[in-house]
């Protein structure tokens, strides 16, 4: 089967369940009633509502359709199954538009199994298939589904015919029609794609596949261009990889045995990088924030936790190395979700980031005449502003609030003589304006 494969020790599924939780990020219950299911697909619409797609993390041959949601933020979810007629199908992926509405992609394990592109309007009470995507030939394989807004989608499977099935619609996916095949570069001998693996910034998109190349389309997919990237397959038991991209030229690629690589022209060439700081780089998945140099990569099984990056990819920090994290998202600095594995319908699976808001900078407080010293510091780390520091907090890589005073003056000291030798983040306020800065002690 031609899934992307997870490199996870399928025993390691509970060990997230009994180790020091990281605060940077809050577990939450995703509401399954089974042990071990795992959130592989993460869709999030806003900070309150996010859509998640389930496997079976104790018995990857269970092949499972489940979903879970929640509508407020992760207070609570709600899982439920999706009901296609055909038991033995796949799911590839999930995408949320709102409360009520998602679509699916579905695959067939097996000859005679459904699959094809299925919309929900009722919060998945109900799935129905759309047909004009049509995924009915025998050796079609349907990986993606995306949508803009409540009308405008891509879709994409396997070669058929002798080019890529994928398909767009301008109207909710009523209609969908074919990507021309002069619109989408020929496929090589055996190439296919991976299922959910698909990253979207912009009209920018991006999928990958088996030989190890990377689709690119500047206009929601209705024409592509083709790139090598340096790793052989994204998908496969020796090589396998995971992209991410802040805008539609700077993004990144980690592989199965955390190496990193960064691009700045949209996935055309790839750097080998070597970050610096205290982060490992996790192979499990990467996930840039939007619009700012904040990249986060995760990782399971036996190196796992999460780090981040605040100067795309250069330098890292580790968040954790004691939690699992699988597939991992961020629409924003400050909204973000990590999928683990349940313990039980009350007991985990998911994650909510609470941390620091790494893509605030020191440009807006610069403009008020801000500056610190020194770096590194031994004891006082000095602040100074043309106007009043209103407030001052300082936080380790733990996202633990170890220092916070409100100056109201010109000029602060904090005094880091005491505090553990390590990184920490210095968030400050002055009058409306809000910025932050690493230091290390």
């Amino acid at each position: 089967m031609k899934t992307k494969l997870l490199f996870l020790a399928i025993a390691t599924f509970a060990i997230s369940m009994t180790a020091q939780h990281d605060l940077n990020w809050e577990l939450q219950n995703t509401g399954f009633s089974e042990v071990s299911r795992a959130a592989s697909d993460i869709s999030i619409v806003n900070e309150n509502i996010v859509w998640v797609k389930a496997h079976d993390g104790a018995d990857t041959d269970n092949h499972i359709q489940e979903f879970t949601k929640t509508t407020d933020g992760g207070l609570t979810w709600t899982p439920g199954t999706i009901e296609i007629g055909s038991s033995g199908s796949g799911i590839a992926m999930i995408h949320g538009l709102n409360a009520t509405t998602a679509w699916i992609a579905a695959f067939p394990y097996a000859g005679g199994d459904a699959q094809g592109i299925y919309k929900t309007t009722d919060g998945g009470l109900t799935w129905d298939r759309q047909d004009t995507a049509l995924y009915n030939d025998a050796v079609s394989f349907a990986n993606v589904v995306y949508f803009w807004d409540e009308n405008n989608g891509f879709a994409q499977g396997d070669p058929v015919a002798g080019y890529f099935e994928c398909y767009t619609t301008a109207d909710g996916g009523a209609n969908w029609t074919r990507v021309p095949q002069e619109n989408i570069p020929a496929p090589l001998e055996g190439e296919y794609g991976y299922t959910s693996q698909v990253f979207v910034t912009g009209d920018a998109m991006w999928w990958t596949t088996n030989k190890g190349r990377i689709y690119r389309s500047y206009d929601r997919g209705y024409t592509f261009e083709v790139f090598q990237s340096p790793i052989d397959d994204f998908g496969g038991s020796t090589s396998s990889g995971e992209i991410s991209f802040n805008d539609d030229t700077q993004g990144y690629l980690t592989n199965q045995e955390g190496l990193l690589w960064t691009t700045n022209d949209g996935a055309e060439t790839w750097n080998l990088v070597f970050p610096g700081g205290d982060g490992v780089v996790f192979p499990g998945d990467v996930a840039a924030v939007p619009n700012s140099n904040v990249v986060y990569v995760a990782g399971a099984g036996s190196l796992m936790g999460t780090a981040v990056s605040d100067d795309a990819g250069a330098t890292f920090s580790t968040l954790c190395d004691t939690e699992q994290h699988l597939d991992t998202r961020f629409i924003s600095g400050t909204i973000g979700w990590s999928g683990t594995f349940s313990a039980s319908a009350t007991e985990g699976g998911i994650y909510k980031y609470i941390g620091p808001d790494y893509t605030v900078s020191l440009a807006d407080l610069e403009t008020k005449g801000f500056f610190a010293f020194p770096n590194p510091v031994q004891n006082m780390y000095r602040l100074s502003a043309q106007e009043n520091i209103t407030k001052v907090s300082v936080h380790n890589m733990l996202g633990q609030e170890v220092y916070s005073s409100k100056p109201s003056a010109l000029t602060h000291q904090i005094d880091m003589s005491s505090f553990p030798h390590g990184t920490y983040i210095v968030n400050i306020t002055i009058g409306n304006v809000q910025g932050s800065t690493k230091v290390v002690r």
